[in-house]
């Protein structure tokens, strides 16, 4: 008979936010208000929360919709300890836990937050771009994890796992509309599922969804017109083959396109000339307004599929896990003249594809005794491919021009201008791929010494090879004339590198106070080395004879796991502190006075040495079958501790410690050791409740409020002080009715309750030496928006 097996627990009435100590647990509560248990993946086997030595954040299907968490970017919306930061193109999202992480989509790098679904790790964070339609929980852990997860989970990892097929028949519909009060732009989704038993040993689950989104900036270039919109679909499918207690087969799939635009490049501020000479340009911290050429694009397929097996023999439990996914990625963009010292970007075409394929084996004992172990092996193969070519019209000449791409403005684009003096139009043209390959060998044990002592301890040893290519042509011609072409060509280039490395874990757990777990841990990561292929042309050599240095991480942490008050409390406590060495940091270089019309571009360096540390405290509490009141905070200094880049734009010698490395004058290099990291709020919180009633025939309605502050943040590696967000907080709230035997469930909800402005990220975009050319990518929630909500299952 077909059997499911689900990894938390089902068909209760009130959501809950459960604080399995250091792990901020939305698990969902029964009629008598007790908390339930909730079983996590953490370690690679099942395990009940409050027993994994970590802090992990574990989301149920029911709170996610509860909630409104939707997609990748509104995990920080309950979780204090992650940050997102988003750019010009919707899946361009990056992750960040206890402010660290990788804030530019990277071609050869990859990012020290790893995204795994379904036990398949993502090469890059940007393949992350679905909707979390169906799923069965979300897992954020913190810290490293690079023994049992392997390379690129320095700082943290979000494991998505779908739900399996249902024992019998269930389905469900639901649709959901958005619209900004006082700015064009709106939402509108709909969602349906289906699962049950296909025959007795084989159950199916099938998803889709589609949603329509319409952007706020407005194109003063273009009628006014305001975008960007963009239109998403897409499906996931499951089958699980049970044909005994002992062996359990899973397929999944999933396909999703997305057809829309970028976000505009859009200027917070601008030096004197180009604001006057272009006052249609709202320009302001809150400005919206943009001029492109209307051709603006953004299209985006990704699709993948896994096998796992899970064989029970004897007191073993073999698994496998084969998984693929295929992610491409096709950008347009267009900037006109601003007016002031600029140029046009008639057409800047990205093309991306990224291809993975993984292969995990593990041998894990099956029943608990006085050692639980797991061991494996996983192989990762990973194929990165970025083009990018364009039409630049009146580019300032110099012996050295460079443009930041507003695809992503950290995609440097080198145009190698031979002349002196007078502009130029170019037609470039840039390729560079990676091919990542990576072995790793791990091992993990808990030996259970007593009753209240538990020792766990693992390794992995990591076996890696990158190699990477390069190739630039430009074409070049003096603006306004027919004359001929002066053609510039660098590479093809085509190198790799070769690392080991091992990273470990050692932690020991106490159970012999009263309803508290206390346990403390050490863990190591490991991020790999890379060949900056996103270096500018000019520096490309070097970037091949001096790779990027991996990335290491050491990590303490103490914490407790708490339930008081006969389960209807719970208190959770960690203390961390983090230290990164050869921190691979994205870094905005600023133009170099003697040349002319030099302009901004971004690079990749080793940042020395980093620290995070703090506190952060959890707590979540039932007072009555009705409500439920949750939160958190996080205090967090991450700083660098031994770190010199170099000035940020229009920085002067001595202003905030620049200094003049070689004479002439200009600032070069700072020292920002003690400064903060970017997008790492030193106080950030949470806070949630949810009040639900019954009223006759069964029926019943709830109101709920959740809120979310943060401290300032400073957006830049280099201390920009005009990229700095100051402190802002966001409350939601949601009113709502469910009946007809709780199968239907109607809602109301309105976002951003109090109209609280914030963007996700600032930077410095000039084209001359000037520091006030700031542009900004705003926040989708930067304005209130009243929303609805319907959904019915059977």
């Amino acid at each position: 008979m077909f059997k499911n097996k689900p990894l938390n627990c089902l068909g209760y009435i009130l959501p809950c936010v459960l604080f399995a100590n250091n792990s901020f647990v939305f698990a969902e509560v029964k009629k008598h208000a007790q908390l339930e248990e909730v079983i996590v993946t953490a370690q690679k086997r099942e395990q009940n929360l409050q027993d994994v030595p970590m802090a992990v954040t574990a989301m149920t299907r029911t709170f996610l919709e509860d909630n409104g968490i939707t997609n990748v970017s509104d995990l920080a919306k309950m979780v204090p300890s992650l940050q997102l930061s988003e750019k010009a193109e919707p899946s361009q999202v990056t992750i960040q836990v206890r402010g660290v992480g990788t804030l530019v989509p990277g071609m050869s790098l990859e990012s020290n937050v790893s995204v795994v679904v379904d036990n398949v790790p993502l090469a890059r964070n940007e393949m992350a771009s679905f909707e979390f339609a169906d799923l069965e929980r979300i897992e954020v852990l913190r810290g490293p994890q690079g023994t049992l997860f392997g390379k690129n989970a320095t700082a943290g990892l979000v494991h998505v796992i779908s739900r399996d097929p249902a024992p019998e028949f269930e389905a469900f519909v639901k649709a959901n509309v958005e619209q900004r009060e006082s700015w064009a732009g709106g939402m509108a989704s709909s969602a349906f599922g289906v699962s049950g038993p296909l025959t007795e040993t084989l159950g199916g689950r099938l998803t889709g969804y589609v949603k329509r989104t319409e952007g706020f900036y407005v194109d003063v270039l273009n009628d006014n017109a305001t975008g960007p919109n963009s239109d998403f679909g897409g499906a996931r499918g499951k089958l699980m083959w049970t044909p005994s207690d002992d062996l359990v087969v899973k397929l999944n799939m999933e396909s999703t396109r997305s057809d829309g635009a970028t976000a505009p490049v859009t200027f917070r501020y601008a030096n004197p000339d180009k604001e006057a000479e272009s006052p249609n340009i709202q320009y302001g911290p809150e400005n919206r307004t943009t001029k492109t050429y209307g051709l603006d694009s953004a299209v985006n397929r990704n699709d993948g599929f896994s096998l796992s097996v899970d064989w029970t023999v004897g007191p073993f439990i073999v698994t496998s896990v084969t998984g693929w996914r295929d992610y491409l990625s096709r950008t347009l963009i267009t900037l006109p003249n601003l007016e002031g010292d600029s140029i046009d970007i008639k057409e800047l075409h990205e093309h991306r594809d990224i291809t993975t394929f993984t292969q995990e084996l593990r041998l894990s004992s099956a029943e608990p005794g006085a050692l639980d172990w797991t061991i494996g092996a996983l192989w990762f193969d990973s194929r990165v491919d970025n083009l990018i070519f364009g039409d630049m019209d009146n580019v300032p000449a110099g012996p050295l021009a460079l443009v930041g791409s507003p695809i992503d403005p950290l995609i440097p684009i080198l145009l190698s201008n031979p002349t002196t003096a007078g502009n130029v139009d170019i037609d470039s043209y840039k390729f560079s791929g990676a091919d990542t390959k990576n072995l790793g060998v791990f091992a993990q044990g808990t030996w259970h010494i007593s009753d209240l002592w538990h020792l766990t301890a693992g390794g992995r040893y990591i076996a890696e090879q990158q190699d990477a290519q390069f190739y630039n042509r430009d074409l070049m011609r003096a603006t306004g004339t027919t004359g001929p072409d002066i053609e510039t060509i660098t590479g093809p280039f085509d190198g790799g590198i070769e690392d080991e490395a091992f990273s470990g874990t050692l932690s020991l757990q106490y159970d012999g106070v009263e309803d508290t777990t206390l346990y403390g841990t050490i863990s190591t990561g490991y991020r790999g080395g890379a060949i900056n292929v996103e270096a500018a042309t000019a520096d490309i050599e070097d970037a091949y004879a001096n790779p990027v240095k991996p990335e290491t991480a050491l990590s303490f942490e103490l914490g407790s796991k708490s339930r008081l008050f006969d389960n209807r409390m719970q208190l959770n406590i960690a203390l961390f502190r983090t230290v990164f060495t050869d921190f691979q940091a994205y870094l905005a270089v600023p133009p170099d006075p003697d040349d002319i019309g030099g302009v901004i571009r971004f690079d990749v360096k080793n940042a020395g040495e980093l620290a995070t540390q703090g506190v952060e405290i959890e707590v979540q509490g039932q007072p009555s079958e009705s409500l439920f009141v949750a939160g958190s905070i996080l205090y967090n200094e991450a700083v660098f501790d031994d770190f010199r880049p170099k000035c940020f734009p229009g920085q002067r010698v001595g202003e905030a410690g620049g200094e003049d490395d070689d004479g002439d004058g200009s600032c070069d290099t700072q020292d920002v050791s003690g400064k903060t990291l970017p997008n790492a709020p030193k106080v950030s919180l949470s806070l949630s409740a949810r009040y639900q009633v019954p009223l006759d025939d069964g029926d019943s309605a709830f109101a709920q409020l959740t809120g979310r502050w943060q401290d300032d943040v400073q957006f830049n590696a280099t201390q920009d002080p005009l990229t700095i967000q100051e402190a802002y907080g966001v409350v939601d709230m949601r009113v709502g009715w469910v009946g007809l035997d709780e199968k239907l469930e109607l809602t109301a909800y309105v976002k951003n309750l109090f109209d609280q402005f914030s963007v996700n990220s600032m930077l410095n975009f000039t084209v001359v030496d000037d520091r006030r050319d700031i542009a900004h990518f705003i926040n989708a929630d930067a304005k209130r928006q009243f929303g609805l909500a319907v959904g019915y299952s059977w």
